[in-house]
């Protein structure tokens, strides 16, 4: 998450209680009126602040002011750019074969001089030399010689430097010609990409999802893809988690290996980084080989997504790509530029996604523009630009396709996490399907009621628990009625989904004032406080800029849960990243049919001793009704309570928290009864049987923020300017620290983590044992009850003697 530090307001009921409408963009309320209608080019609005910083500025500067001028410059250069790159208008010819309902992506203009000055320009160029010389020249010591000899002896110089560069150093030319191929690209007629991605949209060998029907599978039990993953997961882990808790192999049965989950949190570049660290340091100690589970939020989505395409499922392959890819500005045009000229089939894998939906008349948001500019950044090897299919794999920017590397359990599972503002009142309105409605209704609704609701998307399914319905993800994207895909289109292109993951600054007007409010003095603070008060409620519910949207996967399914039966009603469903309602990916993880032990949290959170997480972890595991889940929020309280210098909270770089019955290791045979009215005895444990102790299931959670260590280096990534979560560049030895500090923080935690793992092991290996010996009791007595019973039949059907 980009923006988030704090929302003004989440209060959250049971939704099965509220008729709830699902997210309206709004504009900001100076410019509301009621149905007008812009597009994702309509330029964002702008807002006057007291000051202004360079992007570039002193890294000496308070944390504060630098701070807050990566957010103005990044934000300002991300949307100009992105804006410049995918501006929808009109075709910049006459010759352009495109149909007149179509409209060309991409635009560069035209030069306007008269064309016989540019011919004349043409003729003079032809008798310049076409190789420009660097300057400055080398020093070129001056002989004793004949001035013949000497000019002999430059020209023969010359001669050597023009061989030299050539080819390498670009002219006026080929600079033309360049425009030239982009021009006639843009024309969108035949022969140019867009045709080509269109054609390719019918292709079903290059698509083969498109000869497939879809529908919505209801209910939350796991899919039979991720029951056949977990067991051929289990079998591939069992060696390694020996020699992680340093036991015999043959000791380990699959049912007693603790399922562990990796939850990386969102933070842009910093979260992506060091997410790659902790991975890192879990897979040279052996853990991430006996890990289930990988999910992410936000940056950390970018990492799992980068590591299992094109960093080939190895972390230093990735940490490669990083170092490589990173030190140019994402927001760079040449660079995007270079890579859509370089690069053929890199474009169009880049660009299939925007296409695809501009071509079937979606709603396109900037966040789709993100999303192609991200691409061309995280989903492209820099030093392999070349138009080589060993390095562009298409089938890497398909996230079904990374079920390649799970179905044998060699991976563990990704889990990809965006949420859905959920706003009140009710949601008989239809969805606009070309163009967003600018609707200032919502926000005078007299309930205040709204809440993030989340969605998951693995390399099977997308879908949400809290609407018990899920859908191929190699559908995603397509028209759904009643249940049942309406069209056959190919799987939502990557980038276009990094782009949904990461798409912060989709944020509310509330969360942004809460992102600034910390950056201003305590007067204008108070004062802005006082100023907007009343309207803090009303900012909760708009947002500035689109989301992304994608057609509504349950629009008018027949007989929805309770839950999902306000949102059943709506075309579109508008995503945003997670990181607005909860910057840890926890509540997927939470899925009773996953069943897991333990979590290991990777925590990459701006200002992280002040963060909610957990507190929300909590409300939401009351509402669903979920009792494994440790009470974190309420030992944070009784540590800071213990803490002579109140909060900020003192922060260990590992920290662990047990669920239930873990929580006292006395107690992991007995659970406490309700007190009787009856009897004035306080309660006593009741005795449980191992089958009953199954299904309390707890889970504990192993936290590892990103906090400085100073066994590592003097290095705070919370103060350091190139660590801003809106920076979107680094330096290869900026990545190797922050990468670094995310390994050394695991770890000094490491030998606790493996600790947690064997008394969970040896928990639920006991817990086998004393099942199988009374489900052998069990089938004992049944067996002896069974031999009387029949012997009993046969004396009474035996015939009486005469």
């Amino acid at each position: 998450m980009s923006i988030l530090l704090l929302p003004a307001r989440t209060a959250r009921k049971a939704p099965w209680n509220v008729r709830s409408a699902y997210w309206r963009p709004l504009l900001v309320p100076t410019v509301i009126h009621p149905l007008h209608y812009r597009s994702f080019s309509s330029p964002p609005p702008t807002y006057n602040t007291s000051h202004s910083h360079n992007s570039n500025s002193d890294p000496k500067l308070p944390h504060d002011e630098s701070r807050w001028a990566d957010v103005k410059s990044s934000v300002l250069v991300l949307l100009s750019v992105c804006s410049a790159i995918l501006l929808p208008t009109k075709a910049v010819s006459n010759e352009s074969k495109t149909p007149p309902t179509q409209r060309p992506v991409l635009e560069l203009k035209v030069d306007p001089r008269d064309p016989k000055e540019q011919e004349k320009e043409k003729e003079i160029e032809k008798d310049k030399d076409k190789i420009k010389l660097p300057s400055p020249l080398p020093d070129i010591p001056i002989p004793k010689v004949s001035l013949d000899d000497l000019m002999e002896k430059v020209h023969d110089l010359g001669q050597k430097i023009g061989e030299e560069i050539k080819g390498r150093v670009p002219t006026l030319g080929d600079y033309f010609n360049a425009v030239d191929t982009i021009r006639k690209e843009l024309q969108l007629g035949d022969g140019s990409l867009y045709q080509s991605i269109v054609n390719n949209m019918s292709d079903a060998n290059k698509n083969p999802e498109i000869q497939l029907d879809a529908s919505v599978r209801q209910g939350n039990d796991l899919c039979p893809q991720e029951l056949a993953f977990q067991v051929a997961r289990r079998k591939k882990m069992k060696k390694a988690f020996a020699k992680f808790i340093g036991v015999k192999e043959s000791d380990i049965h699959e049912n007693d290996i603790p399922v562990v989950a990796l939850a990386g949190s969102g933070g842009g570049y910093r979260a992506m980084i060091s997410s790659l660290g902790y991975m890192t340091a879990a897979k040279k100690a052996g853990l991430f080989d006996c890990t289930m589970y990988m999910a992410g939020v936000s940056g950390s989505c970018w990492m799992i997504a980068q590591y299992l395409t094109l960093g080939q499922r190895s972390f230093t392959k990735t940490m490669e790509h990083f170092k490589q890819s990173l030190n140019t500005p994402i927001a760079h045009y040449p660079s995007f530029i270079d890579t859509m000229l370089t690069n053929p089939g890199a474009a169009q894998l880049i660009l299939e996604g925007v296409v695809q939906k501009y071509s079937k008349s979606r709603v396109l948001t900037l966040v789709d523009a993100f999303g192609t500019v991200l691409g061309s950044r995280l989903l492209i090897h820099r030093e392999r630009d070349g138009d080589n299919g060993e390095w562009v794999d298409p089938l890497d920017f398909k996230m079904s396709q990374q079920s390649r590397w799970v179905n044998y359990g060699d991976q563990p599972l990704p889990i990809y996490t965006a949420v859905s503002h959920v706003l009140p009142g009710a949601t008989s309105q239809p969805d606009p399907i070309e163009e967003i409605i600018v609707d200032d209704g919502v926000a005078k609704d007299d309930s205040d009621e709204h809440y993030y609701q989340w969605f998951e998307m693995t390399p099977y399914e997308f879908g949400s628990e809290e609407t018990s319905a899920w859908i191929p993800t190699w559908s995603f994207g397509r028209r759904f009625v009643e249940g049942k895909s309406v069209e056959k289109v190919p799987e939502t292109n990557l980038a276009i989904l990094l782009g949904t993951f990461g798409s912060a600054f989709t944020a509310t007007l509330a969360d942004y004032y809460n992102e600034v409010r910390p950056l201003l003095n305590k007067a204008m603070s108070d004062s802005m406080d006082t100023y907007i008060k009343e309207y803090l409620d009303g900012m909760s519910l708009i947002h500035p800029l689109s989301p992304s949207c994608f057609p509504n996967p349950i629009y008018k399914l027949p007989n929805p849960e309770p839950e999902a039966e306000a949102f059943s009603q709506r075309k579109n469903l508008y995503l945003n990243d997670a990181g607005m309602d909860n910057n840890l990916p926890l509540y997927p993880l939470l899925r009773p049919g996953r069943k897991i032990d333990v979590i290991l949290a990777f925590d990459s959170s701006a200002d992280i001793e002040s963060v909610p997480w957990f507190e929300k972890a909590d409300e939401y595991v009351k509402r669903r009704g979920i009792e494994r889940w440790p009470p974190i929020s309420k030992k944070r309280a009784e540590q800071l309570a213990k803490q002579e210098g109140g909060p900020p909270r003192k922060m260990a770089h590992v920290e662990i928290f047990h669920g239930i019955v873990a929580d006292d290791r006395d107690a992991d045979h007995a659970v406490p009864v309700e007190k009787s009215t009856d009897d004035p005895s306080p309660p006593s444990p009741k005795a449980v049987t191992p089958l009953e102790k199954s299904d309390t299931h707890p889970i504990t959670l192993i936290y590892f923020p990103l906090i400085p260590n100073q066994e590592y280096h003097e290095f705070n990534p919370g103060t350091e300017a190139f660590c801003s979560t809106f920076n979107f560049e680094l330096k290869e030895d900026q990545v190797q620290l922050l990468a670094g500090l995310g390994e050394n923080n695991f770890n000094k935690g490491l030998e606790d983590v493996r600790k947690v793992l064997k008394e969970t092991w040896l928990r639920k290996r006991q817990e086998r044992l004393e099942k199988e010996k009374l489900e052998k009791k069990m089938h004992r007595k049944s067996q002896v009850t069974s031999a009387v019973s029949t012997l009993m039949k046969g004396k009474l059907d035996a015939p009486k003697p005469k």
